[in-house]
């Protein structure tokens, strides 16, 4: 049997900057495979959005590596069955990826292709995706490491790969997975070609005006990167856009810089603790919630009655991206007010986002439903967000088309208009509040300042941020937890640093 390596993508669907890709050619030919795997697939947090995404990026990287000699093999089915069917062919030598810090399921399948790979005495040789290390993790000095890693020089594509007699196979039809109904016409097109095109207009049109825009719904919809999708997807690297962002010296490419490097800050804590995908942090928080299908449903449709809450919902149910500031109001939205549990309301938002990723994603779930205890818990208003970040209405107006004709005056709080005309509130096809938001914000005010009182409380706590806090050096003087019940714990400024892409 010929001898081959099997380099493995997974979410690093390109050729360029790909270490994998450059290690498994130092050692003969290799088999480029990907592997679709339905019971991925099937899980709550993933979509026909993220598929159609997925799809058309790998289609491109198939392309890419046909016109270098050997096109993308494909398969469906479980990873070890189809290494297993290859291996009957093939002589394995090694298999080569990228490290990966995906979701529970992903962890699980790790580990038992590890096992398989044991048994045959198959190395697998894995490689960073993004600054996120592996095993047991020294926190005062990941950063150093982070910045040394994001540093390092891009890997070149290769200018030929051997062709390697092997059917290529065939993507299945999109009725394979029983996805939902899920149009999503506004999203971002999947492929590096995309990405790159992406990358090349914000850095050449957008950069300057990206702090200024970052919190606005409306503006940061062309303000942004909106590289999220392309990295979370492996399209581009991380690295790449890092390179890109030290060519311009100026205070949005140092922000840009800086959440590259808190994107990375995040997905570490999944990788240390994978648990924490359904686990609270700080165990006093474990099933403080209750389940409301009613409310759920309404929160997903952008049916609550709260214009800006429901304009952010449809624009991401159309677009399957919003900014980070409105994803955030959603999540607590949905935590405090409706007081849902993060797992279920998380798991909605995931299968929304084109850009969902995992380490990320659940902590920023847990940190925005307070149940992290290391982060300062915020409730956010929508009114008040509505009327900062969309003054005149404009955005809500394009997402609610019931309140079109609603004046300036009202359009934040259309219920107001009963107080004035009471007729045209009545006829109105958009619905009432769902919920009553200055009590049920009171009443979770209360509920976890309760939960903060009970003995024991910030032990745990101390523990949590040893093991996951960040490390900023006007942070880290502080070792001892405050035992006083009214003193807030300002470890992460959650608010302002989850990556905006």
């Amino acid at each position: 049997m010929k001898d081959i390596n099997i380099l493995w993508f997974k979410k690093d669907l390109r050729i360029f900057d790909n270490e994998a890709l450059t290690e498994s050619l130092k050692d003969g030919d290799i088999i480029p495979l990907y592997i679709i795997e339905k019971e991925l697939w099937l899980q709550r947090t993933y979509s026909d959005r993220q598929w159609q995404f997925c799809k058309e990026s790998i289609l491109d990287l198939r392309n890419s590596l046909k016109k270098i000699g050997q096109p993308l093999i494909i398969r469906t089915g479980k990873v070890i069955e189809i290494f297993d069917e290859i291996s009957k062919k093939f002589y394995i030598k090694g298999i080569y990826s990228h490290q990966e810090t995906g979701d529970y399921f992903t962890y699980q399948r790790d580990k038992e292709v590890r096992n398989w790979a044991s048994k045959k005495q198959i190395v697998w040789k894995e490689y960073l995706q993004f600054s996120v290390f592996r095993g047991n993790i020294d926190r005062n000095n990941w950063s150093k490491k982070c910045q040394k890693n994001m540093a390092k020089s891009l890997f070149i594509e290769p200018s030929k790969i051997n062709n390697v007699e092997i059917d290529i196979g065939l993507i299945p039809s999109d009725d394979y997975f029983c996805f939902k109904n899920d149009l999503c016409k506004g999203r971002l097109k999947g492929g590096r070609e995309n990405g790159l095109k992406r990358m090349e207009y914000f850095f050449s049109n957008k950069l300057n005006s990206y702090s200024k825009d970052i919190s606005s719904p409306e503006k940061s919809f062309d303000s942004c990167s909106r590289l999220s999708p392309y990295i979370s997807w492996g399209c581009i690297s991380l690295k790449e856009v890092f390179h890109k962002a030290n060519l311009n010296h100026n205070n949005n490419s140092k922000m840009l810089k800086s959440r590259l490097t808190w994107h990375c800050h995040f997905i570490q804590k999944l990788e240390s603790e994978p648990e924490l995908e359904f686990k609270e942090f700080h165990p006093y928080f474990h099933k403080i919630r209750k389940n409301d299908n009613f409310l759920l449903q309404s929160w997903s449709e952008g049916k609550t009655g709260f214009p800006f809450i429901d304009a952010c919902m449809r624009s991401l149910n159309f677009n399957g991206w919003i900014n980070f500031r409105m994803r955030a109001m959603l999540m607590s939205f949905a935590s405090y007010n409706l007081w849902i549990p993060w797992q279920e309301s998380g798991s909605v938002l995931a299968s929304k986002f084109i850009d969902y990723e995992p380490g990320i994603h659940w902590n920023q779930c847990q940190m925005q439903s307070g149940t992290t205890s290391i982060n300062i818990n915020r409730i956010y208003n929508p009114i008040k967000q509505g009327k900062d970040h969309d003054p005149k209405g404009t955005f809500i107006r394009r997402w609610v088309p019931e309140l079109k004709y609603y004046p300036e005056n009202f359009i934040h709080e259309p219920w107001m208009m009963e107080k004035f005309n009471s007729i045209k509130y009545a006829n109105s096809k958009y619905t009432k509040p769902i919920i009553d938001l200055l009590q049920t914000t009171k009443t979770a005010r209360k509920k976890i300042q309760e939960i903060t009182q009970k003995e024991g409380y910030w032990d745990i706590s101390k523990e949590v941020y040893l093991k996951h806090g960040s490390r900023r050096k006007q942070l880290i003087k502080r070792k001892n937890f405050p035992k006083n019940k009214d003193i807030n714990l300002k470890v992460e400024h959650q608010y302002e640093l989850k990556i905006e892409l």
